[in-house]
């Protein structure tokens, strides 16, 4: 296959014959677009996806049901850590209750609507499942029949007596990992036992009678891991549970390390139920748990992604609890976002506190905002729908704010979770957050402005271009760099990035991705095929990742036919409330109300020649982002030999390598790529500004250049420093200085002084001529005045060892405190303009004077004239005429106007016009004034003039770099 480059401009005019001959051409191309991807194609691509997951899913059944996993290396089964229960990395998933085979049954049922070989092994599995953890009866015997106390041969070896039903297992486990496999693989298998989800054959029959396990199952499970929820004092569930003695927590379960983990040795029978039975071993000596051990910490995906599961468990089983403690949970997260509406990655359980600084998409936290989503989705007509549409949209709006980068192409960032800054050294690529360009895809938009579409299409090409890179995913990838991220190379399975390529295709049609699809499936085949399976995590590969490739090429699926509100978990297992079992169940009270219709702008289509996605013009900037000709080039079409490691066809301009090159269009066009608008300033080692106070360069090594305050950075000196700035809108803004990151709401602060008189082109200070800063003293209230003077005197007196004396016998002691109880407040005031106006200045506190008229019926009192500041209201006479009401005086420099009332709770001055003086300055015999004055304007009724003891001015000062304003910064 010859791998065609993009080129990036346009070709110049072209004659009759050539336009004819690309007709000709196009017209040839037709007949290739059917064997782009055709029908016969989809089909093998689907049965070729079903036979990966065969693979899989056979190699368990034979070698590890029902532990929980199969290693596919070794082909031995895999199962907890049986001798040492804090090791969390094996045990917080694996609960020996037969992981893989519960959460493989939805992908059998997807499967199954084309297969009647899938529809056989659901049921197969349903029943041994049944059989195993309900009944609790050997193989053989009847579901109905009374069985004495004879046990499975499983349960026998858990130490489960006949008489207990269910998952009473000695196994500590995590309650999100148990939830969205455990949990909604029971689920989603029963409602699609059910029919409530379409896919099982109506013509296939099992030979049982199924009378709901799942679901008793299910509600078992739910109920061991509920008081993980209910019994935390925040809502926000523990980490991990027992499923058979509770809480692992000293103060909520003190017997819990007193029982004894060990089990009596398990001798297999003469016929063994299952083909693991003789490899079936219990641990000679297992390690003592310690209550002080225990961690609180969740992550917040944890936390607050247990609503579909709890609350499909509710309306299926009629209790409230579950979804009510779910609900609780994910609402006790949300409250605690950062001042600009980020979560942290981690939580504490017990205190609500975050327990690490970054936030973003990716590990800890993805799946929280994709079950805002999805419950938002799920909960259709619900009274709990408006409320988390609205945490979505308010989410989404914040991580484009803060998280999200667009240059050179789309991707999401890692920030600090309440300043929305860089996390330094956290400049990577989660592969985790591959979802979320699915749940974009879905999502659609408040306005027909935003295109959630678009940017999912965006972000998604990222993915697409590194899978095509490294012919499979890294866990991270240092966007800085271009490289994997500290040594995190290995790919376990994960399918959020090929989920996305699936919504979206199902979004756009768009064939592009048809391609990705095969592309992806190529590389598995022949990286990740073991003897036993697929190398990785076993649940990944056949609860999702084969579930979401057979899907991509199973158009004709009943699910992408249902017209109702179901959603796939964060497992990949589809749920949905039957209409039969919906009822109002709401966490907040009063119920939310319903969100506003949305309308979107429908999908680019695919012309009959090309694909929409591959004739992008920001196509090839994924590829540069990501490097992608740092990969070997090849032009070896993929090999079906899953044995065979060549390296995949590659080329820098063109991905995935299976996509044919006649889907482009012939003359298709790269836009330039992006040149983010950037530089950096570096002031001089011993720089100071012209009014700035000089130290020694040997002092000035060792004094901080920068200090942290609450909502930004105080920049302390110039030396030596660095400022980063980068475009954004009409201005330039500070995003680090000195290597300190800043977010987007973050202010950077820096005294006057430090610039005063700085002109350059890199960094020029200059006087703003519009707006200026009043500061005001006033004159305490009397109450104000006591409390001041009855905490001073008392100090007073405690320094003098006085303290018990009475005030009456000290009070001729007491000095003169009427002088000493200042406030200060800062009034913003818009500049007078016009021939007559004067040019503000800086103004040291000086005596007001507040008249009580407009100043327009004649020469103001002497008083006015004796006052450094006169303030007059507005209206009555022009501005021109308040000032030659005024005394030609020496003393005074300003005229304070106040405006109107107005209705604004605007503090600011936008919005005001700036007063107008038309003509010279006169006063009051009409003579041109000797002593010209200021004047400004402030908004009318936010200061009780009466009290004012004294004003000063504080122009406002600005700064260019390279001619344009710099944004953000605060110069005090």
């Amino acid at each position: 296959m010859t791998l065609v480059p993009f080129s990036h401009a346009r070709p110049p005019g072209r004659s009759f014959v050539a336009r004819f001959l690309d007709l000709t051409v196009s017209l040839l191309l037709l007949s290739q677009w059917a064997s782009a991807m055709t029908p016969k194609r989809q089909f093998a691509l689907r049965e070729e996806a079903r036979n990966m997951f065969r693979h899989g899913w056979e190699s368990y059944w034979a070698v590890a049901f029902p532990e929980d996993e199969v290693k596919p290396l070794t082909c031995v089964a895999h199962h907890r850590d049986r001798a040492n229960p804090k090791d969390i990395g094996t045990n917080d998933a694996m609960g020996e209750f037969s992981l893989t085979a519960i959460d493989s049954l939805s992908t059998l049922a997807v499967m199954a609507s084309s297969s009647e070989v899938e529809a056989q092994r659901f049921w197969e599995v349903v029943q041994e499942l049944c059989r195993i953890y309900w009944y609790n009866t050997p193989k053989g015997d009847p579901f109905s029949s009374p069985h004495s106390n004879r046990t499975s041969a499983w349960g026998r070896f858990q130490g489960r007596s006949h008489s207990t039903r269910g998952f009473d297992i000695d196994a500590k486990v995590q309650v999100f990992e148990t939830t969205i496999r455990g949990l909604g693989g029971l689920l989603s298998a029963h409602l699609f036992a059910t029919n409530a989800l379409p896919s099982l054959p109506s013509s296939y029959h099992p030979n049982f009678t199924y009378n709901g396990e799942l679901l008793l199952l299910a509600e078992d499970l739910g109920r061991r891991l509920l008081p993980a929820l209910t019994l935390s004092p925040t809502g926000i569930p523990y980490p991990r549970i027992n499923l058979r003695h509770g809480l692992p927590h000293g103060v909520k379960n003190p017997r819990y390390y007193n029982r004894s983990p060990i089990h009596p040795p398990y001798r297999a029978t003469s016929e063994p139920e299952h083909r693991s039975e003789k490899y079936w071993r219990h641990a000679k000596f297992v390690k003592r748990e310690k209550p002080d051990e225990e961690t609180t910490e969740t992550c917040t995906a944890g936390a607050g992604s247990l609503v579909l599961e709890f609350t499909t468990l509710s309306r299926l089983s009629g209790d409230p609890a579950f979804e009510k403690a779910a609900k609780r949970a994910f609402d006790a997260v949300w409250r605690r976002r950062s001042p600009i509406g980020l979560v942290g990655a981690g939580v504490d359980a017990e205190s609500g506190s975050w327990t690490g600084a970054n936030s973003g998409i990716g590990a800890g936290v993805d799946s929280f905002y994709e079950y805002a989503f999805k419950s938002y989705v799920l909960l259709a007509g619900n009274d709990d729908e408006g409320y988390f549409l609205d945490v979505w949209e308010k989410a989404r709006a914040t991580l484009e704010r803060h998280v999200l980068v667009r240059e050179p192409a789309t991707w999401w960032n890692n920030v600090h979770v309440n300043t929305g800054a860089g996390i330094q050294g956290g400049a990577w690529i989660d592969s985790l957050g591959g979802f979320f360009a699915g749940t974009l895809s879905g999502s659609g938009c408040t306005s027909s402005q935003e295109d959630a579409l678009e940017l999912a299409v965006q972000g998604n090409l990222v993915y697409t271009a590194l899978w095509n890179r490294y012919n499979a995913l890294p866990e991270r990838f240092n966007t800085r760099l271009s490289t994997i991220e500290g040594g995190l190379t290995w790919y376990p399975g994960r399918p959020e990035f090929i989920e996305s390529t699936y919504l979206l295709y199902q979004a756009t049609k768009d064939p592009f991705w048809l391609h990705v699809g095969e592309m992806v499936m190529r590389d598995l085949k022949r990286r990740c095929w073991a003897r036993c399976g697929w190398a990785g995590l076993q649940d990944f590969w056949l609860s999702e990742t084969w579930k979401y490739l057979f899907l991509l090429f199973d158009h004709d699926n009943p699910l992408h036919k249902l017209d109702a509100p179901w959603v796939f978990t964060t497992e990949g297992h589809p749920v949905i409330i039957p209409r039969a079992t919906t009822t109002t169940l709401s966490y907040r009270s009063p119920p939310s109300p319903p969100p506003p219709p949305r309308t979107c702008a429908r999908p680019p289509s695919s012309t009959n020649f090309f694909s929409t996605t591959a004739s992008r013009l920001d196509l090839f900037h994924a590829a540069h982002f990501t490097k992608l000709h740092l990969s070997p080039s090849s032009d070896t079409i993929a090999s079906d030999n899953p044995l065979d490691l060549y390296n995949s066809p590659n080329n820098s301009t063109f991905y995935p390598y299976t996509l044919p090159p006649h889907l482009v269009s012939p003359n298709a066009t790269c836009s330039l790529l992006p040149n983010r608008d950037a530089l950096d300033l570096i002031f001089p080692e011993g720089f100071i500004g012209p009014s700035a106070i000089a130290i020694s360069t040997l002092l000035s090594r060792f004094t901080p250049k920068v200090q942290r305050v609450s909502n930004g950075i105080r920049i302390l000196s110039l030396d030596s420093l660095r400022l980063s700035l980068s475009a954004e809108d009409d201005q330039m803004r500070i995003n680090k200085v000195a290597g300190v990151q800043l977010g987007r709401e973050e202010v950077v602060y820096i005294d006057r002084h430090l610039i005063a008189g700085i002109k350059d082109a890199n960094f020029d200070v200059f006087p703003h001529d519009h707006a200026l800063d009043l500061l005001l003293t006033f004159y305490p209230t009397e109450e104000q005045q006591e409390q001041r003077e009855h905490g001073l005197l008392q100090d007073w007196l405690a320094r003098l060892g006085l303290a018990d004396i009475s005030l009456n016998d000290l009070l001729n002691l007491s000095p003169d405190l009427t002088t000493m109880a200042e406030a200060e407040m800062i009034v913003p005031a818009v500049i007078a303009q016009g021939r007559g106006a004067v040019a503000a200045e800086d103004l040291p506190f000086g005596v007001v004077y507040i008249a009580d008229s407009q100043a327009c019926t004649g020469l103001l009192p002497r008083g006015a004239g004796a006052a450094e500041m006169v303030v007059v209201q507005r209206g009555g006479c022009t501005f021109a005429d308040k000032i030659s009401n005024i005394a030609d005086s020496p003393v005074v420099k300003l005229v304070i106007v106040e405006d109107y009332p107005g209705e604004s709770d605007e503090d600011g001055t936008d919005g005001m016009q700036a007063p107008v003086i038309d003509g010279v300055q006169a006063n009051a015999w009409g003579r041109a004034r000797n002593h010209k004055v200021g004047l400004v304007m402030v908004r009318g009724g936010i200061v009780e003039w009466q009290r004012v003891k004294s004003v000063a001015v504080r122009t406002r000062v600005g700064v260019r770099v390279q001619g344009r304003d710099v944004g953000g910064l605060d110069i005090t």
